[in-house]
């Protein structure tokens, strides 16, 4: 029958009466022993502290030898920067006034502008500071700026004005200036040297840190090596080994007993608990075996009382348990050990959607050729999950409820309608127009007592006809013979064709048929015109039967989500009674206590109308003293 269903094992209160001192001798011998932690402990910190004091180290070496090449950078920049200052100085100097010296003599000699002199005059003077004392040569710098600025001032103070003055001034100027460039060059060129031995030197700084913190870094891994072995010497072997022996409890083996480590050892409570864990799991697997064989018992009891294939799926559809009806279904059908095709295929639909399938109604029912028979198995699928919500737990059911013979009756019950009214139809056709012509009088006169019974047995025969074509309508959408021309309708006129029909038989009652139009345009409704009418009228014609004197009857009609359209009867009549609310839809009902004529199929062919057009029908719930009937037709 298959494999053992999970169960719900045994009691969660066996032994209960002293599981709870045991875990308390448990938690007692594991805080009784804090060496594990304290050792624990103490490793981390050392490498907190390792590690703390290998950065700290690496970044004071860091930030000293930045500090000092930082310090002789800017030094040795400014230097660089302050000789290259004066041979711009220089340079601009000599832009400025070394013209006046090789233009044409004039006869009025052009007097110099002293204030670009006195501001570079000025500018060396402050970069000569700056270079004072930090740099060789020096004093021969500060010589030869004083030099040339004795030249300028001479040549400022008394121009030549013939061309002997202005060389010897040229020959001067030239020469000083060249001295100047020499000397700051020189200058610039040993601040560079230095700047390169400090960079080298930073250089060799920085591999001695390198190897200072490579030593450190090396030290602490050695210490943390220690420690792991320590921690694996003293931790993880003893869990490795516990780890073990729990593999072999789970594999079934409860004889296992744990050896007790030695006097001081921090496992030595666990190994404790372990080994009274292991007693403990011998114990109930024990007990838990007899309840699953007591329960499987029961299961397979059960399932062999039920005379209705039931298949038990798990979660990947394969199937885990089934009883001996769906093993004889599953073989007369040649598909032993899976489900039918066409069981599979609903069964896949309710995985998807996740909704079970429980149809009451007969007529879905699937049929299945066994032998040149024909069977028909109504299908009820449903999930089902453990109560702890366990996944391993959960599956589907499919339960086949063989309803051939229920099938046969109301096939035989709908031919055997469709039979007599059509036998009784046609005798009844000869009936009615006899008597129409007696009426008609087309022979010789009635008294008034004969014409009184004439017109009686016509009305007689009126209602006969009326009934014998709703029965033949039932017979036909029983048997799904309802034949549909599917159009665009527009709901509004359909409603107002019905309010004409009735408005008379509304009128003669004092009632006033109302129709609301919809606040905004309705898109038309996909269905058939003439079928549509036929629920419409029914349902209108309900509503002036039971509407009281003088009552009113609204029609209206409104988009009912994205996909119907709502046309809702209301009238103000006593109402559906509570306990018939559920069975008005049924054929053959009559609500207990009605006088009105009917014999109750207007609402079971109108239901099955719907159901052709995949649309729905139904009663609201009563508020307001209003009884309100509503048809939700798909849109086109």
């Amino acid at each position: 029958m298959g494999t053992i269903p999970a169960g719900r094992g045994f009691d969660p209160g066996h032994r209960q009466g002293h599981a709870l001192p045991e875990t308390e001798a448990l938690r007692d011998r594991m805080t009784s022993h804090p060496m594990l932690r304290f050792r624990l402990f103490f490793g981390l910190l050392t490498l907190i502290i390792l590690l703390w004091g290998v950065g700290a180290a690496a970044l004071l070496l860091m930030r000293d030898s930045n500090k000092r090449f930082d310090k002789r950078l800017a030094s040795d920049y400014l230097v660089i920067s302050t000789a290259s200052g004066l041979r711009s100085a220089t340079s601009t100097l000599n832009s400025t006034y070394v013209p006046m010296l090789t233009g044409p003599i004039r006869a009025t000699p052009e007097i110099p502008d002293r204030s670009i002199f006195e501001a570079y005059s000025r500018e060396l003077s402050e970069r000569l500071n700056i270079l004072r004392g930090s740099e060789a040569g020096e004093q021969a710098l500060e010589k030869a700026v004083a030099a040339y600025l004795e030249t300028y001032e001479r040549f400022l103070a008394n121009p030549p004005t013939d061309h002997e003055g202005r060389d010897r001034v040229l020959f001067s100027i030239s020469n000083q200036t060249q001295r100047i460039t020499d000397l700051a060059d020189n200058i610039a060129k040993m601040a560079e040297t230095k700047l390169l031995s400090s960079g080298r030197e930073a250089k060799e700084t920085a591999t001695q840190n390198y190897l200072f913190v490579s030593t450190l870094v090396l030290l602490g891994t050695a210490i943390a090596f220690i420690i792991y072995f320590q921690l694996m010497r003293h931790l993880v072997d003893p869990v490795s080994r516990l780890q073990l022996s729990i593999d072999e409890v789970r594999r079934g083996n409860f004889e296992l007993n744990l050896p007790q480590p030695g006097q001081g050892s921090e496992f030595r409570s666990v190994v404790a608990a372990f080994n009274d864990m292991a007693a403990e799991l011998k114990q109930r697997r024990s007990v838990t075996d007899d309840h699953l064989m007591r329960a499987n018992l029961v299961n397979r009891a059960i399932l062999e009382a039920i005379p209705s294939p039931v298949f038990v799926l798990g979660d990947d559809s394969n199937i885990v348990q089934i009883n001996p009806a769906a093993e004889e279904l599953t073989e007369d059908l040649g598909v032993s050990g899976r489900l039918p095709l066409k069981i599979q295929r609903i069964l896949d639909e309710c995985r998807k959607t996740g909704t079970h399938l429980l149809p009451e109604d007969p007529r879905e029912a699937l049929l299945f050729r066994i032998h040149e028979e024909e069977f028909y198995y109504l299908p009820r699928i449903f999930r089902f999950v453990s109560e702890d919500g366990d996944k391993g737990s959960s599956g589907w059911a499919v339960l086949l409820h063989n309803v051939s013979r229920i099938r046969w009756l109301d096939d035989m019950k709908t031919n055997l309608l469709s039979t007599v009214s059509h036998e009784i139809k046609t005798p009844l056709t000869g009936i009615r127009m006899v008597l129409h012509l007696l009426l008609e009088e087309s022979g010789r006169s009635l008294n008034a007592m004969q014409h009184k019974m004439v017109e009686s047995a016509n009305e007689d025969c009126e209602r006969l006809l009326v009934t014998l074509n709703t029965l033949l309508d039932l017979s036909r959408a029983e048997g799904g013979t309802t034949h549909l021309s599917r159009l665009p309708v527009q709901m509004l006129g359909t409603m107002e064709r019905s309010a004409r029909l009735y408005q008379g038989a509304a009128s003669a009652k004092g009632c006033a048929i109302e129709v609301e139009a919809p606040e905004s345009s309705l898109p038309d409704a996909l269905a058939d015109p003439i079928r549509l009418d036929e629920v419409m009228n029914n349902l209108v014609s309900n509503a002036i039967k039971h509407s009281p004197q003088g009552g009113a009857i609204t029609l209206r009609c409104a988009k009912q989500g994205a996909e119907f359209i709502r046309v809702s009867v209301i009238d103000r009549g006593p109402g559906v009674p509570e306990a018939s609310q559920g069975r008005i839809f049924e054929r053959f009902f009559r609500a207990p206590g009605q006088s009105n004529e009917g014999v109750g199929l207007g609402l079971f062919i109108s239901r099955e109308i719907m159901r052709a057009h995949e649309g729905r029908i139904g009663l609201m719930e009563r508020t307001n003293d209003q009884t309100e009937f509503y048809l939700d037709v798909p849109i086109a």
